[in-house]
Protein backbone atom coordinates (compact mmCIF):
# COMPACT_ATOMS: atom_id res chain seq x y z
CA UNK A 1 0.00 0.00 0.00
CA UNK A 2 1.28 3.98 -0.92
CA UNK A 3 0.61 6.27 1.58
CA UNK A 4 0.14 9.62 0.65
CA UNK A 5 1.22 12.21 3.10
CA UNK A 6 -0.24 15.86 3.72
CA UNK A 7 2.98 17.96 3.54
CA UNK A 8 2.06 20.27 6.10
CA UNK A 9 -1.56 19.60 6.19
CA UNK A 10 -3.47 19.70 3.29
CA UNK A 11 -1.47 23.32 2.04
CA UNK A 12 -2.14 23.68 -1.37
CA UNK A 13 -5.69 24.31 -0.55
CA UNK A 14 -5.02 25.87 3.05
CA UNK A 15 -2.79 27.86 4.86
CA UNK A 16 0.14 25.56 5.48
CA UNK A 17 1.07 24.43 9.17
CA UNK A 18 -2.32 25.67 10.92
CA UNK A 19 -5.01 23.84 11.97
CA UNK A 20 -6.98 24.99 8.62
CA UNK A 21 -5.24 22.89 7.02
CA UNK A 22 -4.76 20.01 9.16
CA UNK A 23 -8.66 19.81 9.31
CA UNK A 24 -8.78 20.08 6.20
CA UNK A 25 -6.50 17.21 5.17
CA UNK A 26 -8.22 15.03 8.00
CA UNK A 27 -11.65 16.09 6.12
CA UNK A 28 -10.40 14.96 3.20
CA UNK A 29 -9.25 11.51 4.17
CA UNK A 30 -5.36 12.13 5.00
CA UNK A 31 -5.09 11.80 8.19
CA UNK A 32 -1.33 10.90 7.75
CA UNK A 33 0.07 14.22 7.83
CA UNK A 34 3.32 16.06 7.92
CA UNK A 35 4.45 19.52 10.25
CA UNK A 36 7.58 21.46 11.03
CA UNK A 37 8.92 21.94 14.75
CA UNK A 38 10.60 25.94 15.57
CA UNK A 39 11.54 26.80 19.18
CA UNK A 40 10.15 30.43 20.09
CA UNK A 41 12.73 33.26 21.37
CA UNK A 42 11.06 32.06 25.13
CA UNK A 43 11.67 28.43 24.28
CA UNK A 44 8.16 26.87 22.81
CA UNK A 45 8.10 24.17 20.39
CA UNK A 46 5.17 25.97 17.48
CA UNK A 47 4.49 24.30 14.40
CA UNK A 48 6.33 26.46 11.26
CA UNK A 49 8.32 25.13 8.45
CA UNK A 50 10.70 28.80 7.73
CA UNK A 51 13.16 30.78 9.59
CA UNK A 52 11.76 33.79 8.91
CA UNK A 53 8.04 34.64 8.68
CA UNK A 54 7.76 36.43 5.84
CA UNK A 55 6.16 34.18 3.31
CA UNK A 56 3.71 32.54 5.01
CA UNK A 57 2.45 35.51 7.25
CA UNK A 58 3.58 38.70 5.97
CA UNK A 59 5.87 39.55 9.13
CA UNK A 60 9.51 40.36 9.53
CA UNK A 61 12.02 38.20 10.82
CA UNK A 62 12.76 34.83 12.36
CA UNK A 63 10.38 32.63 14.68
CA UNK A 64 13.56 33.08 16.91
CA UNK A 65 13.08 36.85 17.70
CA UNK A 66 9.65 36.62 18.92
CA UNK A 67 8.22 35.09 21.89
CA UNK A 68 5.46 33.07 22.01
CA UNK A 69 2.31 35.98 23.17
CA UNK A 70 3.90 37.81 19.75
CA UNK A 71 3.73 34.87 17.05
CA UNK A 72 0.03 34.16 18.72
CA UNK A 73 -0.78 37.34 17.15
CA UNK A 74 0.31 36.21 13.80
CA UNK A 75 -1.95 34.47 11.10
CA UNK A 76 -0.38 32.20 8.03
CA UNK A 77 -2.74 33.35 5.35
CA UNK A 78 0.09 36.33 3.11
CA UNK A 79 -0.30 33.31 0.29
CA UNK A 80 -4.87 33.07 0.93
CA UNK A 81 -5.57 36.46 1.09
CA UNK A 82 -8.90 35.93 0.76
CA UNK A 83 -8.92 32.97 3.39
CA UNK A 84 -10.42 34.63 6.54
CA UNK A 85 -8.53 34.87 9.95
CA UNK A 86 -9.59 33.00 12.86
CA UNK A 87 -8.17 30.78 15.51
CA UNK A 88 -7.47 28.23 12.99
CA UNK A 89 -4.77 30.34 10.90
CA UNK A 90 -2.72 31.16 13.53
CA UNK A 91 0.49 30.01 14.51
CA UNK A 92 -0.31 26.68 16.85
CA UNK A 93 2.48 25.62 19.45
CA UNK A 94 3.02 21.85 18.92
CA UNK A 95 0.99 21.47 22.37
CA UNK A 96 -1.74 22.71 21.08
CA UNK A 97 -1.59 20.26 17.52
CA UNK A 98 -0.88 16.93 20.00
CA UNK A 99 -4.19 17.85 21.75
CA UNK A 100 -6.12 18.64 19.31
CA UNK A 101 -5.30 15.43 17.21
CA UNK A 102 -4.74 12.77 20.07
CA UNK A 103 -6.45 9.52 18.26
CA UNK A 104 -6.59 11.03 15.13
CA UNK A 105 -3.85 10.78 13.34
CA UNK A 106 -0.50 9.66 12.16
CA UNK A 107 1.90 12.89 12.57
CA UNK A 108 5.01 12.79 11.03
CA UNK A 109 6.96 15.68 12.81
CA UNK A 110 9.71 17.31 11.28
CA UNK A 111 12.23 18.79 13.67
CA UNK A 112 13.03 21.76 11.29
CA UNK A 113 14.99 23.62 13.81
CA UNK A 114 18.71 24.03 14.19
CA UNK A 115 18.17 24.67 18.03
CA UNK A 116 20.17 21.83 19.98
CA UNK A 117 17.30 22.39 22.21
CA UNK A 118 14.30 21.11 19.65
CA UNK A 119 14.70 17.54 20.15
CA UNK A 120 13.96 17.74 24.46
CA UNK A 121 11.61 20.01 23.89
CA UNK A 122 9.96 18.59 21.65
CA UNK A 123 10.49 15.31 23.00
CA UNK A 124 8.66 16.74 26.74
CA UNK A 125 5.88 18.16 24.14
CA UNK A 126 5.06 14.34 23.40
CA UNK A 127 5.35 12.59 26.59
CA UNK A 128 2.97 15.56 28.30
CA UNK A 129 0.58 14.53 25.72
CA UNK A 130 1.26 10.70 25.59
CA UNK A 131 2.34 10.21 22.12
CA UNK A 132 5.84 8.95 23.40
CA UNK A 133 4.27 4.97 22.87
CA UNK A 134 2.85 5.69 19.49
CA UNK A 135 6.63 5.82 18.52
CA UNK A 136 6.13 2.18 18.71
CA UNK A 137 3.00 2.31 15.71
CA UNK A 138 3.40 0.51 12.55
CA UNK A 139 4.34 3.08 9.50
CA UNK A 140 1.43 5.20 8.68
CA UNK A 141 -0.64 3.58 11.01
CA UNK A 142 -3.68 5.95 13.25
CA UNK A 143 -2.89 6.66 15.55
CA UNK A 144 0.84 7.03 15.00
CA UNK A 145 3.82 9.40 15.37
CA UNK A 146 7.21 9.45 13.14
CA UNK A 147 10.10 11.78 14.08
CA UNK A 148 11.87 13.05 10.68
CA UNK A 149 14.18 15.70 9.92
CA UNK A 150 17.25 16.55 7.75
CA UNK A 151 20.13 17.71 10.36
CA UNK A 152 21.56 14.56 11.65
CA UNK A 153 22.29 15.56 14.67
CA UNK A 154 18.94 16.32 15.61
CA UNK A 155 17.78 12.80 14.77
CA UNK A 156 21.05 11.58 17.16
CA UNK A 157 19.77 13.97 19.66
CA UNK A 158 15.73 12.49 19.21
CA UNK A 159 16.80 8.61 19.28
CA UNK A 160 19.03 9.25 22.42
CA UNK A 161 15.66 10.66 24.34
CA UNK A 162 13.20 8.75 22.47
CA UNK A 163 14.85 5.39 21.23
CA UNK A 164 15.14 3.90 17.83
CA UNK A 165 11.87 3.79 17.03
CA UNK A 166 9.95 5.60 13.92
CA UNK A 167 12.55 8.08 13.33
CA UNK A 168 13.50 9.25 9.57
CA UNK A 169 16.27 10.58 7.77
CA UNK A 170 15.60 13.18 5.39
CA UNK A 171 18.16 12.95 2.18
CA UNK A 172 18.45 14.24 -1.17
CA UNK A 173 19.58 10.63 -2.05
CA UNK A 174 20.15 7.27 -0.79
CA UNK A 175 24.15 6.34 -1.53
CA UNK A 176 26.49 4.68 0.52
CA UNK A 177 27.35 7.68 2.66
CA UNK A 178 23.88 8.11 3.57
CA UNK A 179 23.45 4.00 4.83
CA UNK A 180 26.39 3.78 6.37
CA UNK A 181 25.25 7.02 8.59
CA UNK A 182 22.01 5.41 9.53
CA UNK A 183 23.01 2.88 12.24
CA UNK A 184 25.01 5.60 14.32
CA UNK A 185 21.75 7.97 13.70
CA UNK A 186 19.67 5.49 14.76
CA UNK A 187 17.07 6.16 12.23
CA UNK A 188 14.46 3.39 11.31
CA UNK A 189 14.04 4.89 8.05
CA UNK A 190 15.72 7.07 5.07
CA UNK A 191 13.43 9.10 3.06
CA UNK A 192 14.77 10.80 -0.21
CA UNK A 193 13.61 12.90 -2.69
CA UNK A 194 10.91 11.97 -4.52
CA UNK A 195 12.06 12.49 -7.87
CA UNK A 196 15.70 11.81 -7.67
CA UNK A 197 15.10 7.95 -5.78
CA UNK A 198 15.33 4.58 -8.18
CA UNK A 199 13.81 1.30 -7.75
CA UNK A 200 17.41 -0.16 -6.49
CA UNK A 201 17.75 2.58 -3.79
CA UNK A 202 15.13 1.56 -2.71
CA UNK A 203 15.55 -2.02 -2.52
CA UNK A 204 18.72 -1.37 -1.14
CA UNK A 205 17.76 0.68 1.87
CA UNK A 206 14.98 -2.01 2.42
CA UNK A 207 17.55 -4.93 2.38
CA UNK A 208 19.24 -3.15 5.53
CA UNK A 209 15.87 -3.13 7.07
CA UNK A 210 14.56 0.67 6.57
CA UNK A 211 11.75 2.07 5.55
CA UNK A 212 11.48 4.27 2.37
CA UNK A 213 9.15 7.20 1.56
CA UNK A 214 9.67 10.36 -0.78
CA UNK A 215 9.39 13.98 -0.06
CA UNK A 216 9.51 17.41 -2.20
CA UNK A 217 6.00 16.92 -4.32
CA UNK A 218 5.02 21.02 -3.96
CA UNK A 219 3.01 22.88 -6.05
CA UNK A 220 1.19 20.73 -8.71
CA UNK A 221 2.71 20.22 -11.89
CA UNK A 222 5.47 17.78 -10.09
CA UNK A 223 3.53 14.48 -11.17
CA UNK A 224 6.39 13.05 -12.70
CA UNK A 225 7.96 13.22 -9.26
CA UNK A 226 4.56 11.87 -8.01
CA UNK A 227 4.90 9.16 -10.39
CA UNK A 228 8.84 7.98 -9.76
CA UNK A 229 8.70 7.69 -6.18
CA UNK A 230 5.28 5.41 -6.74
CA UNK A 231 6.80 2.97 -9.02
CA UNK A 232 10.26 3.09 -7.20
CA UNK A 233 8.71 0.81 -4.37
CA UNK A 234 8.44 3.15 -1.35
CA UNK A 235 6.00 3.01 0.84
CA UNK A 236 4.26 6.84 0.71
CA UNK A 237 5.40 10.03 -0.04
CA UNK A 238 4.40 13.59 1.31
CA UNK A 239 2.52 15.89 -1.01
CA UNK A 240 1.33 19.54 -0.93
CA UNK A 241 -1.67 17.95 -3.05
CA UNK A 242 -3.01 14.80 -1.96
CA UNK A 243 -6.52 14.63 -2.75
CA UNK A 244 -5.27 14.87 -6.36
CA UNK A 245 -2.27 12.66 -5.69
CA UNK A 246 -4.96 9.90 -5.01
CA UNK A 247 -6.79 10.00 -8.03
CA UNK A 248 -3.36 9.98 -9.98
CA UNK A 249 -2.01 6.92 -7.82
CA UNK A 250 -5.37 4.71 -8.26
CA UNK A 251 -4.51 5.53 -12.02
CA UNK A 252 -1.60 3.56 -12.21
CA UNK A 253 -2.47 0.68 -9.83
Amino acid sequence: MFTLIAHRGSSVAAPENTFAAFDLAIEQGFPNFELDVQISKDGVPVVFHDATLTRTTGKLGSVHDYELADLRQFHATQQFPDWEMSETTTIPTLAEVLDRYSGKAHIHLELKSLDPRVARLTANELESFSWVDLLDSEPYRVPGLTITSFFAQQLKRSTRILGSRNHGWLVRKIDDAVLDLIDPIGCTGVYPNAELVSPEEVRRANDRGLMVRGWGIGAPGNEAALENIYRSGASGTTVDWPDRAEALVESWV
